[in-house]
């Protein structure tokens, strides 16, 4: 099925049972060690803020900031991923509030400047229209407000992606090759640690192409990161040396653009 065509609401609830295996039972090694806490640290502190977790899934993201002190409102389309986050805020009272939306809408949902915080873990890029995503933002954030987000690193995660390997299996170098062709994708949930398979829409932008969403949205960007584990965790946990040698993820502070 074609990228554009792929309903991300049913890919989702289809896969939603193994994503929360995959992300609870610590198999997503990557959210938990490197793009989740770079993430986190790039927001900064957030106790006291209000914040508003985009894409935010079963609510992984939104409980770290949660716990941090923020008062957080999570939305996501996928309505399985929403109860179980509903689930687990049972389980363990944050305070979180989550709503069935579609990111895109978050601007005729929320007041205006109703939240300090926008944020969003490895998701716009999962979004149809992160352009209106990005413009919802803007309206519901206070004049000092901030976007906090993460995306695939798109120097790392063209059309073209393979790992040259030894007779060991171990990893050599990265071959990489049509970074300019964007778009539509589809994201195949097929790595053996899963409980089982499925496949989600997704889209590739270059750098020059998240910048301009940025811009046009009303942001300018005041920080960029790009989250890796040092030597220390990769001696504990080996399987991360590939994303302490090449950037797998990147994060952008943006805050609004000031008028006048």
């Amino acid at each position: 099925m074609p990228a554009d065509v792929l309903d991300a609401r049913q890919a989702w609830n289809s896969g939603a049972d193994a994503y929360i295996q995959y992300v609870e039972s610590g198999a997503d090694y990557y959210r938990h060690l490197v793009h989740g806490p770079g993430l986190f640290a790039a927001c900064g502190e957030v106790r006291g803020l209000d914040a508003l977790d985009v894409g935010c899934g079963h609510g992984y993201f939104s409980r770290l900031l949660a716990r941090g002190g923020a008062r957080v409102t999570g939305v996501d389309l996928s309505d399985k991923l929403i109860a179980h986050a509903n689930k687990m805020e049972g389980g363990e009272r944050l305070g979180i509030t989550y709503q069935l939306l579609d990111a895109a809408c978050i601007s005729e949902a929320f007041d205006a400047e109703k939240f300090d915080l926008v944020t969003g873990c490895m998701s716009l890029q999962d979004m149809a229209d992160p352009r209106a995503v990005l413009a919802g933002a803007n309206r519901v954030l206070r004049p000092r407000g901030r976007c906090v987000f993460s995306v695939p690193h798109p120097a790392t995660n063209p059309v073209i992606r393979n790992w040259q390997r030894d007779q060991h299996g171990r990893k050599l170098a990265l071959h990489l090759d049509q970074y300019f062709h964007t778009g539509p994708a589809i994201c195949q949930w097929n790595m053996p640690r899963l409980s089982s398979h499925w496949k989600t829409p997704y889209r590739r932008f270059t750098l020059t192409e998240w910048s301009a969403m940025i811009a046009a949205a009303g942001f300018v960007i005041k920080a960029l990161s790009e989250p890796r584990p040092d030597s220390d965790l990769v001696a504990a946990y080996p399987k991360l040396d590939d994303c302490s040698r090449m950037p797998y993820f990147l994060v952008f502070e943006i805050v609004k653009r000031e008028l006048g």
